[in-house]
């Protein structure tokens, strides 16, 4: 397996694309700007250098590049497959028929060797939770299943994933990685803290939460937030709902999208279960690059550091706002972690998908997200 990374900046790449990785076994993987005429000529290098490769890709809040944070830039890595290989599915989605596409990748992919499953989708025709539903139904328990959805830092109307040479926005990218010297290692954290009672939810429809232990959802929030429920929904982004689900390891967080007085209910990113137990929780900077840390040592523990691997890093655009300077140290702690013979790439979501210990995967708002990929190699 040969990995190369490549970084496009202001019009020039920081190094020469090797033309020689060119197959029909390499996939380059890219995250870029939402303003595409900045790195269209970038676009336009790699289509042009690597004519046999597959070529997949998303819009970004921030791309990640060893262990730096860019912006208006291209983030990308080739790899060409020596003993593995690969299988690409699209399909269009909304958010009323997630949980069926999700069924369908699943079906879709031959199951033999089938390694891993890793997902980019737009965030704004997706319900990620019903996603991840869909893609838990039928799955190897050892596939792991990764990916997250395509941002655009704040104005939610320029994402676009990438196929080959072709945008698109109504589209779910799903590559399938096969091989049986193929390993493939995955680790999700938080890092948030919970604070106040466990609480059940009583009234919810999708992803509107109304009641908690019967009471108005939105008047106990403001209750546990104090001073800070005068800054609502701003301010929820420093206190997400944090959910408590038997049989995972890590606890899912959903993001405050919106608050209706009115109805003195809650909008959040993603769908929240009747009957489901919840907590808040709160953000604590050095916490959240310690939950970096454990993901990033839980991605490395069944590696030697022998092999060259590439890691790919989705992690929630929330965790770099409320991290503000310190969002890059989250990413030098995990570039640290992983050691010198992992290259590492990734963007900035609007949610981020990730296996769980117990099968399947689930659907993580502000959570950092790691996939490791490498082939075995044999020494004497």
């Amino acid at each position: 397996m040969q990995i190369k990374t490549y970084l496009f900046k202001n019009g020039y790449w920081d190094n020469q694309l090797d033309e020689g990785m060119d197959s029909d076994n390499t996939l380059v993987i890219m995250f870029g700007s939402t303003n595409v005429l900045k790195v269209k000529n970038g676009i336009d290098d790699i289509v042009k250098t690597f004519p046999r490769a597959t070529i997949v890709g998303s819009s970004t809040s921030g791309e990640i590049y060893g262990s730096e944070i860019f912006h208006d830039s291209l983030s990308v890595s080739v790899v060409h497959f020596y003993k593995s290989s690969f299988k690409v599915l699209v399909k269009e989605i909304s958010e009323r028929n997630s949980y069926d596409v999700g069924k369908e990748i699943v079906s879709d992919f031959p199951k033999e060797n089938l390694k891993s499953i890793f997902l980019l989708a737009n965030v704004l025709n997706v319900n990620g939770s019903e996603l991840t539903k869909g893609l838990s139904t039928n799955i190897p328990n050892e596939c792991v299943i990764t990916g997250g959805l395509a941002g655009d830092g704040v104005e939610f109307n320029k994402t676009w994933i990438i196929l080959n040479s072709q945008l698109m926005k109504k589209q779910i990218i799903s590559v399938g990685l096969y091989g049986s010297d193929l390993r493939v290692e995955y680790g999700c954290k938080c890092g948030w803290s919970r604070f106040g009672l466990d609480r059940k939810v009583t009234y919810s429809q999708d992803n509107i939460l109304y009641t908690l232990d019967n009471k108005p959802a939105l008047e106990l929030y403001k209750k546990y937030l104090g001073p800070y429920a005068d800054q609502l929904p701003a301010s929820g982004l420093y206190f997400p709902l944090m959910l408590l689900e038997d049989g995972s390891e890590e606890p899912t967080l959903r993001a405050i999208k919106a608050i209706d007085e009115e109805k003195n209910s809650i909008t959040l990113a993603a769908s929240i279960p009747q009957n489901s137990i919840v907590t808040f929780a709160k953000a604590n900077l050095d916490e959240l690059i310690m939950g970096a840390q454990e993901a990033a040592e839980r991605l490395i523990r069944n590696y030697d550091g022998k092999q060259k691997a590439l890691c790919i890093a989705i992690n929630c655009i929330a965790r770099k706002i409320v991290l503000k300077q310190e969002a890059e140290d989250e990413i030098e702690v995990v570039h640290d972690t992983l050691g010198q013979n992992v290259s590492t790439i990734g963007f900035y979501s609007y949610g981020e998908i990730s296996k769980v210990d117990s099968g399947g995967c689930n659907f993580h708002n502000q959570s950092m997200t790691l996939m490791l990929m490498y082939e075995l190699e044999y020494y004497d």
